[in-house]
């Protein structure tokens, strides 16, 4: 796959996901009324990470691969996507809850979604708690996470293979985008 089909899927979600963009520095819809805002990891905590990203959509009949390069330490998180060839598709920055986008400007929208999935997968479970709002409810087992407001169904539902999220692969499915993303950590 080459990188102009890397940069047509991350359209493609971002369109899907336009009415949702962030509103509050820092905060992301992830529904219409369900906000989630960048959290800090604890002190002394950090995070560098290489994951395989799938993403699964209905509307289109293959997957699609990127490679997440995530970098993160107190308040401060860059994510890179590449393509499983080695070219960059975007970077995302997150800094004290402001938040920079380096890449395509039609998937601007899903990209500044990102890293409030990757907190909300990957990230300790207080700090994700803190993150959301007041309604919403995040439930967790050892086999995974489930993010509702309500009784609505889950806007995130995650099944993983370790009890520490940041180790081998989570299922994922995020419901407003009607999206499947499989998780897989690249070993170094």
């Amino acid at each position: 796959m080459n990188a102009i089909q890397h940069l047509a899927l991350v359209a493609s979600l971002a369109l899907a996901g336009c009415a949702n963009a962030p509103h509050e520095a820092g905060c992301t819809a992830l529904a219409p009324s369900l906000r989630y805002c960048l959290q800090a990891l604890p002190a002394g905590q950090s995070l560098a990470i290489n994951q395989l990203v799938e993403f699964t959509r209905p509307d289109r009949p293959d997957s699609e691969r990127l490679v997440f390069a995530i970098d993160a330490s107190d308040a401060r998180m860059q994510i890179v996507a590449l393509t499983p060839l080695g070219q960059k598709v975007f970077r995302i920055t997150a800094d004290h809850g402001t938040l920079h986008w380096d890449g395509p400007p039609a998937a601007e929208a899903l990209g500044l979604r990102l890293p409030a999935l990757i907190q909300l997968m990957l990230w300790p479970v207080d700090a994700v708690r803190e993150g959301l709002g007041r309604d919403a409810d995040l439930s967790v087992t050892a086999q995974g996470r489930a993010v509702r407001q309500g009784e609505q169904p889950p806007v995130l539902t995650t099944r993983q293979s370790n009890t520490d999220p940041t180790r081998g692969r989570i299922d994922a499915v995020f419901a407003p985008m009607d999206t499947r993303i499989r998780v897989t950590r690249l070993e170094e």
